[in-house]
């Protein structure tokens, strides 16, 4: 997917950038020992036993939700599609003394991982918007999740998508344009942003084989919302998505 592989560019080029956001944010320090610090008040009560479970993070990113698993006890595979930021969670996890097992590959293929492996899948925060096929996605993250595991998704409010590039009080797009979307990065590379509806996440997590366990919006505010001019805390933040597989 040519798509797909802009956008790891893109990424692996910005690593450096975000490493040194994430380092003055500081949350990858104390997640680990703070859970809450990263995981919400609606996320808590499906995390909170995963003690010796094994749990895959998908999009694992700055590896902060990650880190917090694995604090929890979980025995934790961190993927993400680009090398480079994983290099930089493995660095981090040695000085504090966590132990995960880190995977680069495309969420929308993760055929090096086995069927039905996975006590809980994970993906959150800003993962979505980067794939060109949502229903590979959640159907790869079904599939190496384990009968009756659970599957929670937690994204950044698909509503708040139609004011990104607004430059006034109203909406930009529209809501059911899905894209893509190309951007040129501050690295000079493009890349290919989707807009996926509520029920987009909600339809696919159904069709890839969930049992729908809880729908949650919630919150006001993101952290570090640089890329929204538009002043949004009357809307939801968050989309919370939980399912179980049948």
């Amino acid at each position: 997917m040519k798509i797909h592989e802009a956008n790891q560019a893109f990424w692996d080029a910005s690593a450096n950038w975000w490493r040194e956001k994430e380092d003055k944010r500081g949350l990858w320090k104390k997640a680990h020992q703070d859970p809450s610090s990263v995981l919400s008040v609606s996320e808590m009560p499906f995390v909170k036993d995963v003690e010796a479970k094994k749990v895959c993070v998908l999009g694992s990113g700055d590896n902060e939700v990650a880190f917090a698993l694995a604090g929890l006890g979980g025995h934790i595979t961190s993927v993400d599609i680009s090398e480079r930021r994983l290099d930089i969670a493995a660095e981090r996890a040695d000085t504090l003394g966590l132990q995960l097992s880190f995977l680069q590959a495309d969420v929308t293929d993760l055929s090096v991982l086995e069927d039905n492996v996975f006590d809980l899948v994970y993906t959150g925060g800003h993962v979505s918007v980067w794939i060109s096929d949502i229903q590979k996605y959640y159907e790869e993250a079904v599939r190496i999740l384990s009968v009756g595991g659970v599957f929670i998704v937690n994204e950044y409010h698909p509503i708040r998508r139609i004011w990104l590039d607004a430059n006034g009080e109203h909406p930009h797009h529209d809501y059911f344009k899905r894209g893509p979307y190309t951007y040129t990065s501050d690295e000079g590379l493009p890349t290919f942003e989707y807009h996926w509806t509520v029920s987009d996440h909600i339809q696919t997590m159904v069709d890839a084989g969930c049992f729908i366990v809880k729908v949650d919006e919630h919150g006001t505010h993101i952290q570090d919302e640089f890329w929204m001019e538009v002043n949004l805390e009357k809307l939801p933040a968050y989309l919370m998505i939980v399912g179980e597989k049948g």
